[in-house]
């Protein structure tokens, strides 16, 4: 699912058909009520969340030009749906605009599930024969860190020292045998949907 949204008139001006198709909803009713439609639709654990990120990364200075959101929305007949949405941001002339992509990564949610209900792993470092396991938190810390947030916020963000932040993030520098931040992202982008 594709749609196009101008940032400084705070409006959707495209939406494409399969928004009817995958959730039931016609794109008119997306394009007039524009990111509150959208909201609506977001489960009630996750929205205020994803409204934050969303509306942080249009509304201030971007450090990147994109990002990548997961999180579950409800269509029309009560199905529910995990999806994986991309925010492009675009400046053509002087109107700035965020192309948005939306993709459907409910199986994979299944299976990610299910593998882990046998005890399975993703293997994270690519390097070698070894396959090495990060935790939750550090995949949490790891988003964060992509996300752009010093160790002080993730440690806010967290409710954690900023002590233990800044161990996460040398363990996790440390386990993709690399040596900064940035070739930590860069790496683990590869292998992991931050």
């Amino acid at each position: 699912m594709i749609s196009i949204y101008l940032i400084k008139e705070n409006r959707f001006l495209y939406s494409n058909k399969i928004f009817k198709k995958v959730l039931g909803f016609d794109t008119d009713v997306f394009l007039d009520r524009g990111w509150d439609f959208w909201f609506s639709l977001i489960r009630s654990c996750e929205v205020q969340k994803i409204r934050n990120k969303i509306f942080e990364f249009l509304e201030t200075p971007p450090i990147s030009d994109s990002i990548t959101l997961q999180y579950h929305v409800r269509g029309l007949h009560e199905q529910e749906i995990f999806l994986k949405h991309e925010i492009f941001i675009y400046q053509i002339k002087r109107k700035m605009f965020a192309l948005n992509l939306f993709f459907d990564v409910s199986e994979k949610e299944e299976i990610e599930k299910c593998i882990k209900v046998n005890g399975g792993y993703r293997r994270v470092c690519p390097l070698d024969n070894n396959p090495c396991q990060i935790s939750s938190r550090e995949q949490e810390v790891l988003k964060l860190i992509a996300d752009g947030l010093s160790s002080k916020e993730i440690a806010d963000k967290l409710f954690i020292s900023n002590h233990t932040a800044i161990s996460h993030r040398k363990h996790l520098i440390q386990k993709f045998r690399v040596k900064n931040t940035a070739q930590l992202i860069k790496e683990a982008s590869k292998v992991l949907d931050l």
